[in-house]
């Protein structure tokens, strides 16, 4: 098994940040993505959904399936696949082929996703909690960092230029597995994987009530911040008249209080546990968007009034997402890959639902987003505090 190094945690870091760095690039690109393919205006929202949508399921198979093939040959598989379908991008003739190659490329990031995680628990067992919010601060990085360069990138060169930056970053991922990473799975179960095992498998995790709160917390709140990144470029670029370099600066100025939250995590899980820290999220995330519907309501939409209340729901969704796995995942070592792929699906579940709720109910105005941003936000708190009245949630330590 490696041993923790500095070299290792920055690969997972990369693994675990490729999947955003793969959305965020591409984000500020919509419009001109649209314009490029003749395409009617929202229709690259499905560019989002699906990627989403292929995220969250490809978790449910291909992190059981490390569980019995090790960690290392899924991971390359994966990301072999990634480049391809994101070679497949920047071939397509049209909008429709784009958006197919795109799901690919979903299915492909998510073996880095779900595999960094299970890798974390291999190699840090039970003192995994810092570790994920780590790699957490990674991915929450590349929400604040990735817009930025993907409106610079599009505003000289086009829809291509972030494509290919996220090929870049593929290719750089896959030979540090290469030639960084050896297998961390020791006990590889020969019947993970398998249909009936499977099914069984995931209906003794949920039976953890921890785990179902945990999923259901992490998919509204992801979904709630999913309805902001979605409908955010809309917003800024047509309706506030902001340049795609200009609501580059100003999403990932919003989104670094995702990397503050993460911080909080990362130094005080041990101490506080899983549980109170996401208490601590929801109550953030529920205010900001709280905040966001008063002020919009009040006042119509503004540049501030939009942005300022949502570094409470950043600061809190980057309590949330490390707490939240690391509260599932780490009390489930015989089952890393699957705890780690059941509450990845759960993350993107929340981002598809809302992606598509924002796809349909797009009129124009910025309404739709605060709505559904709201929506998804008090679901998260809600489902957090009446499920944890009833429920005695695991403790971060477990047994190795």
């Amino acid at each position: 098994m490696p041993k923790p190094s500095r070299a290792l945690l920055l690969m997972l870091m990369t693994l675990t940040a490729l999947g955003e760095i793969s959305t965020q690039l591409l984000i500020p690109a919509l419009a001109d993505l649209e314009q490029g393919f003749t395409a009617r205006p929202g229709a690259s929202l499905a560019a989002l959904s699906v990627f989403v949508a292929t995220f969250g399921l490809g978790q449910l198979i291909l992190g059981p399936l490390s569980d019995r093939l090790g960690r290392r040959p899924v991971l390359i598989a994966g990301l072999l696949g990634y480049l391809l379908a994101t070679g497949g991008m920047l071939l397509a003739s049209d909008l429709a082929e784009f958006i197919v190659a795109r799901a690919v490329q979903g299915l492909g990031a998510c073996s880095a996703l779900v595999l960094a995680r299970a890798v974390v628990r291999d190699v840090w067992q039970a003192q995994a909690g810092p570790a994920l919010a780590l790699t957490v601060i990674g991915m929450l990085s590349s929400i604040a960092l990735a817009p930025m360069l993907g409106g610079l990138l599009t505003q000289h060169w086009g829809w291509q230029a972030p494509v290919l930056a996220a090929l870049a970053v593929g290719a750089v991922a896959l030979l540090a597995v290469l030639f960084f990473y050896k297998e961390s799975n020791v006990t590889l179960d020969p019947k993970a994987g398998r249909l009936l095992k499977l099914a069984g498998d995931y209906r003794d995790l949920l039976r953890g009530r921890s785990v179902r709160i945990f999923a259901l917390t992490l998919a509204c709140t992801y979904g709630a911040m999913f309805c902001v990144i979605a409908g955010s470029s809309t917003v800024y670029i047509k309706l506030l008249g902001l340049s795609t370099a200009e609501y580059g600066l100003t999403f990932g100025a919003i989104v670094s209080g995702l990397i503050a939250g993460a911080l909080f995590t990362q130094r005080k899980i041990m101490l506080l546990g899983p549980q109170r820290i996401v208490a601590i999220g929801v109550a953030l995330v529920g205010s900001g968007a709280v905040l966001t519907l008063l002020v919009h309501g009040l006042f119509g939409l503004s540049l501030l009034g939009l942005s300022l209340p949502q570094v409470l729901v950043t600061l809190g969704g980057g309590m949330v997402l490390p707490a939240s796995v690391a509260g599932a995942v780490i009390p489930n070592a015989h089952r890393a890959g699957l705890a780690a792929g059941f509450m990845g699906f759960s993350q993107m579940i929340g981002a598809t639902l809302a992606g598509v709720l924002l796809g349909l109910l797009q009129d124009g105005t910025s309404w739709p987003m605060v709505l559904l941003h709201g929506l998804f936000a008090t679901a998260a708190f809600a489902a957090f505090h009446l499920l944890s009245r009833s429920a005695s949630v695991a403790p971060l330590s477990a047994s190795r």
